[in-house]
């Protein structure tokens, strides 16, 4: 029992009276004040102070605004840094003395070095950008050039050394002329070329497609073609038809059929000991075939 329960006269039990004294005891304790945090104080820019001092007759001094100091930091070093290189880099790829002009054409003999030159497309451009390889490639994708080799020589020399397919014969496909090499590409004609075994067909029979480089006739027409050429001068110019191969119209009034494959050599003299045969007798004929060398047949006027 404490002094308080004696003085009022009551009684209380023992856990009452552990109640109050930890009601007592809290109390007593204060709250604790909340946490103030200090604001970061702001880096005061360093100022420069410029004293000038007026002379003694105006008896005053003026103090001018303060001067901030900069410090470049790494980011506007580096910007910089990049600003100046790609001026430089500027400079150099628009440098007259780089720029290359125009290029030196070798070994052309049917296209002329204007085409040549359009065709590599290096006139104007930094010789250091210009890529040989594929100015190459850009360069025999063309039908008419065969191999290509591109030098680029400091500081601004350019030389194109090409290869061309030699034409081999002029083919008149149904209207459109032609010239084809001997394996068979074939090309646009370009002006005159000299020797040429003349060909025609009345209707178009050259595969001409997309493809620069592909085939557009057979290599065994264009040989048999050449021979027969070589060993009939009086056939000023062959025709072609599809299933009857190679004939020509024979001055004396007939049409000779020679076909595509075998000899011509020997097909050129079977010929001509039939020309001979149908003179001794007077016969005049319409037409003479020796597409097949083992059956040669000719055919006459009813």
């Amino acid at each position: 029992m404490t002094a308080d329960d004696h003085l009022l006269g009551t009684t209380r039990t023992r856990a009452e009276r552990g109640r109050a004294r930890r009601a007592r005891q809290s109390s007593e304790v204060e709250a604790a004040p909340p946490l103030q945090r200090s604001k970061p104080k702001r880096r005061k820019t360093l100022r420069r102070r410029y004293d000038i001092a007026l002379p003694v007759e105006l008896g005053a001094e003026i103090r001018l605004p303060a001067i901030p100091i900069i410090r470049p930091g790494p980011r506007l070093a580096s910007a910089a840094l990049l600003l100046g290189t790609l001026w430089v880099l500027f400079q150099i790829v628009h440098s007259p003395g780089l720029v290359a002009a125009e290029a030196a054409v070798l070994g052309n003999k049917m296209l002329t070095s204007a085409q040549v030159r359009s065709i590599a497309a290096t006139e104007g451009m930094a010789s250091f950008l210009i890529d040989p390889g594929l100015v190459d490639d850009s360069l025999t994708a063309h039908a008419e050039i065969s191999a290509a080799h591109v030098r680029v020589r400091w500081p601004n020399r350019v030389e194109i050394q090409v290869e061309e397919r030699e034409p081999l014969v002029a083919w008149d496909d149904g209207g459109r002329h032609w010239w084809l090499c001997r394996d068979g590409v074939a090309f646009l004609q370009h002006g005159a070329w000299p020797g040429l075994v003349q060909v025609s067909s009345k209707e178009p029979v050259l595969d001409i497609t997309e493809d620069p480089l592909g085939t557009a006739m057979s290599p065994d027409v264009l040989r048999a073609a050449t021979a027969l050429s070589a060993q009939l001068p009086e056939a000023a110019s062959l025709m072609y038809e599809l299933g009857r191969g190679l004939s020509f119209e024979d001055p004396r009034g007939w049409t000779a059929v020679f076909g595509v494959g075998g000899d011509m050599v020997l097909k050129v003299r079977l010929y001509r000991g039939i020309v001979d045969d149908l003179a001794q007798r007077g016969v005049s004929a319409t037409l003479i075939s020796v597409a097949d060398p083992a059956t040669p047949y000719y055919r006459t006027v009813r």
